[in-house]
């Protein structure tokens, strides 16, 4: 009778060693490999996309801003311009936000530093704010209509206005029409109660970008009340500095870079599927992907956590049970055949249960 007790016990602590297998899959945030560092990523899509060697390759992306650090050992780009003065191969950024953004996006793979969302895609460059950060009208359109004519795919604009402007839409319609993605920021919270439009976010055909925390939640209820198309990113981010040194930001600009990089993502595995690609198939994925934390914690979530409390309880009761009987406390014959149907419920329900979680969590 011993043995039969003793190998009860055993397979009840193989299960309950089980009992964490198939778990939801939750990624690690900011985490540090060699000497690169891969960029936050609650949800766990970013992964998916690099794991699968999805990492941006033939996608061209334009980053309208303040140029671009060129000593930075992991920023590479295909062509750059400046527009903020006479002089157009100046497009050296002495203010930084650029190399941010142009990091975020796309920081390459090279064993230091940063590891961009899209670390394989084209970077233009088009400097339209001035070492200041001072940006105008005319210097975003100008940028919009260069990258046009370089034929991007998308084009990144981490910058805002506080009103519209007709020469603006128009060049925003253009570089839609040439079926080029443009992704810009939905605007900072600069207040409470700061529910203002932002340009060009705020116009129909534009991806318009809001802030989540570490978390994956969105950062301020403002956000709500804004135009806001997508959710990514955008609190503690790692991103390039100068002298090849990173740092940690916060802001809806980065989230912007986020987002524009994780389309690149989503359209190369769209284009290696020949799948077609608009703006309204590039959002479901990303919302998919990107806004899962924002409904609060996923019902599979619990179930895991239901059957790891079931499963523990379970096995507690029979260790119990079994030093109980061993000292004789109870005097009833061991119900060897009760515990086997119990013991083989609960593999049945953790396999089914653990199976599923783990393909919803996928």
């Amino acid at each position: 009778m011993m043995k039969k007790q003793l190998l009860i016990i055993i397979l009840a602590g193989i299960l309950f060693a089980g009992s964490f297998a198939f778990q939801p899959v939750h990624a690690s945030k900011i985490v540090e490999s060699d000497r690169e560092v891969n960029q936050l990523d609650e949800a766990g899509s970013l992964a998916k996309y690099h794991d699968n060697n999805i990492n941006g390759k033939n996608i061209k992306i334009a980053i309208l801003d303040t140029g671009i650090d060129t000593t930075n050992r992991d920023l590479t780009f295909k062509k750059a311009i400046n527009f903020t003065s006479a002089d157009s191969a100046d497009f050296t950024d002495r203010n930084g936000h650029g190399t941010k953004i142009a990091g975020i996006i796309g920081a390459r793979k090279n064993g230091e530093g940063l590891i961009g969302i899209a670390p394989n895609s084209e970077l233009y460059i088009a400097k339209v704010a001035n070492d200041s950060g001072k940006v105008a009208f005319a210097e975003v359109i100008k940028g919009l209509n260069w990258a046009v004519q370089q034929k991007v795919d998308i084009i990144n604009i981490s910058l805002e206005f506080g009103k519209g402007n007709e020469a603006l839409k128009e060049a925003i319609d253009n570089a839609v029409e040439h079926d080029i993605i443009v992704v810009a920021s939905a605007g900072n919270i600069r207040a409470e109660g700061d529910t203002f439009k932002a340009y060009p976010g705020a116009y129909p055909d534009v991806i318009s970008v809001g802030m989540l925390n570490v978390h994956g939640q969105i950062y301020a209820d403002e956000f709500k009340e804004k135009k806001v198309d997508v959710y990514a990113p955008g609190e503690d981010l790692t991103s390039t500095y100068f002298d090849n040194k990173m740092t940690l930001d916060t802001g809806v600009s980065y989230a912007t870079a986020y987002a524009s990089g994780y389309a690149a993502l989503v359209m190369e595995d769209k284009l290696s599927r020949d799948e077609s690609i608009s703006r309204e198939s590039l959002l479901k994925t990303m919302k998919a992907d990107l806004n899962q934390g924002i409904n609060g914690t996923p019902w599979y979530v619990y179930t895991a956590l239901v059957l790891n409390i079931v499963t523990v309880c379970a096995l507690l009761g029979l260790v119990i049970y079994a030093l109980m009987y061993h000292r004789k406390t109870l005097q009833k014959k061991w119900p060897t055949k009760t515990i086997w149907i119990v013991i083989a419920s609960l593999v049945f329900i953790n396999v089914i249960g653990r199976v599923m979680v783990y393909i919803l969590s996928s």
